[in-house]
């Protein structure tokens, strides 16, 4: 095990971590085939940095699935389709499970039609968003991921009532020698992960971030936490938030009012029902792939190239934080929270799976 004590973290390498989350999750009652996938959607974001829809996850998804608020194992349904969409009820299963299925038959109607859109209802939360837009890209097409609401977090512009979700979506477009380009970003200035993550680790959050219940700023991410999240942009980020709102749940029959709304964390014996679309564009309809992604390369050269503020060494595109992030971690392990890790260890040790310190660098 290695050990920073001044950032009170662990180093795990990253195959191992899911190996040892996928026991977790098939001594919580979950197929093996499946449960790999819910591992690798979770460590990848770790892996990426987004550690706010990491590991930390684990124990809550167990509990949910102990607590029949998500099903252990997944039964899709498709209820219509056409040549270009689809609508699919995940019958109360993993989210990672159902999206994946849902991203590759949006992919696999893509590349007959050009572009098309499916959409989710009867899903639960399903981690990083980015995970499913980024399957577009090795299809020379651009990956789109919209999420409804997981919990009551945000409240409209004006309100002190959480009656909204930060809900979350992602772009992955292709690129040539450069990086992709990966939006993957809620609409709240950051996630209710993020800050679960700083109370793990017992540090104080911006004001920024969130207000209390009863809409006044605070520093403390426990109070946070249970409080409102703050919209990106103010008046826009609440925008956004309606926006896709209801192109994931409006559109598709997920949870979207309030008194319909279970929260992740603390109703984990409630169906969820959040809906997702997911969306793929086949380049090529549109533009030669290979001529498109010298253009992505020159763009992204430009804006790399700009004339940078001070103090600034590097100017950055969306994703590509994370892309050096995975790059590093694979070589290093992933940090864990040491609270997120004595968390896993228990965890395991109840289900029989063993001491998480037997996979630690």
């Amino acid at each position: 095990m290695s050990m920073d004590d001044g950032k009170k973290v662990v180093y795990i390498n990253k195959d191992k971590l899911i190996d040892y989350c996928c026991s977790i999750f098939t001594g919580a009652g979950m197929v093996k085939e499946e449960a790999v996938i819910v591992a690798d959607s979770l460590v990848h974001a770790d892996l990426a940095g987004m550690e706010s829809h990491g590991v930390i996850r684990v124990p809550v998804y167990v509990k949910r699935i102990e607590n029949k608020g998500t099903f252990a194992q997944s039964t899709l349904e498709i209820i219509k389709e056409s040549d270009t969409t689809a609508l699919i009820d995940g019958h109360n299963g993993m989210g990672q499970i159902i999206s994946g299925k849902a991203m590759d038959l949006c992919i696999r109607k893509a590349e007959k039609q050009g572009v098309a859109f499916v959409g989710v209802r009867g899903s639960n939360h399903f981690g990083m968003a980015s995970y499913y837009s980024e399957m577009a890209l090795k299809h020379g097409m651009i990956g789109m991921v919209f999420t409804s609401p997981a919990a009551l977090l945000m409240a409209p512009t004006g309100g002190i009532k959480p009656i909204l979700d930060n809900n979350p979506f992602s772009f992955a477009i292709p690129s040539g020698e450069e990086l992709p380009v990966v939006l993957d970003m809620a609409t709240s200035v950051v996630s209710r992960g993020k800050i679960g993550v700083a109370a793990k680790k017992g540090e104080k959050i911006p004001k920024e971030w969130a207000m209390t219940i009863d809409g006044y700023e605070t520093e403390d991410p426990a109070a946070a936490f249970n409080g409102i999240l703050l919209p990106v942009g103010g008046y826009k980020g609440y925008g956004l938030t309606v926006i896709v709102g209801i192109l994931s749940a409006v559109l598709t029959g997920g949870s979207i009012l309030s008194t319909d709304i279970k929260d992740f964390y603390t109703d984990v014996s409630e169906k969820q029902n959040i809906g997702h679309l997911f969306g793929a564009v086949k380049i090529d309809r549109f533009i030669d792939l290979n001529t498109f992604k010298k253009h992505m390369d020159e763009m992204i050269r430009e804006i790399k190239n700009c004339k940078k503020a001070p103090n600034v060494e590097e100017i950055l595109l969306p994703g590509e934080r994370e892309f050096k992030n995975a790059a590093k971690y694979e070589v290093t392990g992933i940090p864990v929270p040491i609270q997120v890790y004595q968390d896993l260890d228990k965890l395991g040790q109840r289900l029989n799976i063993g001491f998480l310190r037997a996979v630690v660098l």
